[in-house]
């Protein structure tokens, strides 16, 4: 692993507290959080001819990832981001939202790592009902549950195309984020601290 480290690429499962993590990563080690979840949901927005205000729900995010993993390039969006690092003269990024092998390879070729965040199926749900920011806070935990096995496996069951669970079982780092927000920060801390060194 190379002794000045960049990049981390942040997966994970739904609710696990991906964003927290990213955003945290960035007050604690002065990265850019360039998040590909952003650019689909902008694109989502597009496609849906929906205003900048609204906040796409997961299935139609997930359609619109799909196509453009499937149809574009399988990491079309984390290599919009790593173009945009580099036209942006950033030091140091988190890429946060990888969703398919696809792009955490990308993340790799950049030199980066991979960073999972994950929780207990529970907590997650827990945490997406009680933000209650979509339509995502309406479902059962069992509708939940089976959304959640969706993007664990992916778009395909081999190459760039095989999700979360594919990236969490070749991760260089996985936290387990079943917590508060304090024992987040102390985890980044000890894991990703001496990385960055």
């Amino acid at each position: 692993m190379q002794s000045q480290l960049k990049l981390i690429g942040v997966a994970g499962t739904a609710g696990a507290g991906k964003d927290t993590a990213a955003e945290m990563l960035c007050q604690l080690f002065a990265m850019q959080n360039l998040s590909s979840g952003d650019m689909v949901r902008a694109i989502t927005r597009q496609v849906y001819h929906q205003a900048a205000a609204f906040n796409p729900v997961r299935d139609q995010l997930y359609e619109v990832a799909n196509y453009v993993r499937t149809e574009i390039h399988p990491a079309a969006m984390v290599k919009l981001c790593i173009l945009e690092a580099k036209v942006m003269k950033l030091e140091r990024v988190v890429i946060s939202g990888l969703r398919s092998m696809g792009e955490a390879q990308a993340v790799r070729d950049a030199g980066g790592i991979i960073l999972v965040i994950d929780a207990d199926p529970k907590v997650r749900y827990d945490r997406i009902f009680s933000r209650g920011r979509d339509a995502e806070a309406q479902k059962t935990f069992e509708q939940f549950l089976q959304q959640d096995e969706y993007e664990k496996r992916g778009i395909s069951e081999q190459g760039p195309g095989r999700g979360i669970q594919a990236i969490m079982d070749g991760a260089d780092l996985v936290l387990v984020n079943n917590g508060t927000a304090q024992e987040l920060t102390t985890q980044l801390q000890a894991m990703v601290g001496p990385l960055l060194q």
